[in-house]
């Protein structure tokens, strides 16, 4: 057999090692710090207030306060706006800095003034905080935070006021009218415990599916959907629902807010696909995505390299061998006739 034969018939064992490995089929099994919430005393309900004002209305929402101390105390009602966290976690960053200039989505701008308040030890109250939406005032979405925090001893306003002490309840305004809703996925991957992205993972353990979703318009959506985990041949291994909670999760406009979905129930070698498929907004917009990854184990890689590794030799380095050999031969031979 030829050199080039031999070469032709390793390379065409070594693909169908290849071929082998790939078709392996893998065993499987189908807010802010205090605010919202309760803090140093004081508990406040709802947590969440989603509204629809029209411009030149108002509206009164209810938010109940109970000091759960044993002291009574004076409490002092402050509007912030907040924003965004970096982390894409949804958790509220309330903005403190007053000499700042309002955001294009500042609720604060229209919360009306609410007294101080005297509440006493194990009381509760109904603290009616009204808005009052200008007849000019733009379509979109507007958010913040009402905080309940202490007030001076004598009931008034405490102008060195911090986060400490405060808890509050999260409002979420929409003002209807000409309002753009775009969300767009901005990525979506998987992920291993340590938050990397990757298509290869030694093991099928702490990986989660991350869907990230950016809000482009200027309303708050709520993104829905279901995604989808298949094996090589079409099975499908789960389904997983995003964002069905009762207060279900808002993308904030101008923000990308990321959704994390743990992932149960495939083998420990194989190749994987996930689909998503969202809807978000009042005309039910779509939106859709996919993503491959391999899950292969250490053991595997390692023998795969041993593979290649005697392929190549046998490929490129014997053949040379051989022909190193014969050409000693043939030297020695003649050498021998020589003398």
């Amino acid at each position: 057999m030829t050199g080039y034969r031999v070469r032709t018939a390793l390379m065409a064992v070594g693909l169908a090692a290849l071929v082998s490995l790939a078709n392996v089929s893998g065993v499987s099994a189908a807010t802010a710090s205090k605010a919202p919430g309760a803090g140093n005393g004081l508990r406040v309900s709802p947590v969440r207030s989603d509204i629809t004002i029209n411009p030149g209305k108002s509206q009164v929402i209810n938010i109940t306060v109970n000091n759960i101390t044993s002291q009574d105390a004076y409490f002092q009602v402050v509007a912030n706006d907040f924003t965004a966290s970096a982390d894409e976690t949804g958790n509220p960053a309330i903005v403190f800095d007053t000499s700042k200039p309002v955001t294009a989505h500042s609720l604060k701008q229209f919360a009306q003034p609410v007294q101080p308040f005297l509440l006493h030890s194990g009381e509760q109250k109904s603290i009616a905080v009204t808005f009052k939406v200008p007849a000019n005032a733009v379509a979109g979405g507007y958010y913040g935070v009402i905080r309940f925090a202490p007030a001076n001893p004598d009931g008034s306003t405490n102008k060195n006021l911090s986060l400490a002490g405060s808890v509050g309840s999260l409002v979420l305004l929409k003002v209807p009218g000409n309002i753009k809703e775009q969300l767009s996925i901005a990525s979506f991957d998987i992920r291993d415990s340590q938050n990397r992205t990757s298509s290869f993972f030694t093991t099928n353990k702490n990986l989660n599916i991350v869907a990230r979703f950016q809000n482009l318009g200027d309303i708050q959506d709520q993104p829905f959907g279901k995604v989808i985990i298949k094996n090589h041949s079409g099975q499908t291994l789960g389904s997983y629902e995003i964002n069905n909670s009762d207060t279900p999760a808002n993308v904030l406009p101008d923000s990308i807010r990321r959704f994390t979905i743990p992932i149960k129930g495939i083998g420990s070698f194989g190749q994987y696909k996930v689909e998503g498929n969202f809807g978000y907004g009042n005309g039910g917009q779509l939106l859709s995505a996919s993503t491959t990854f391999y899950v292969i184990p250490v053991l595997l890689i390692v023998l795969f390299v041993g593979i290649v590794a005697v392929l190549v030799f046998l490929i490129f380095g014997l053949p040379r061998v051989i022909a190193a050999y014969n050409r000693r031969v043939v030297d020695q031979s003649r050498h021998g006739r020589r003398y």
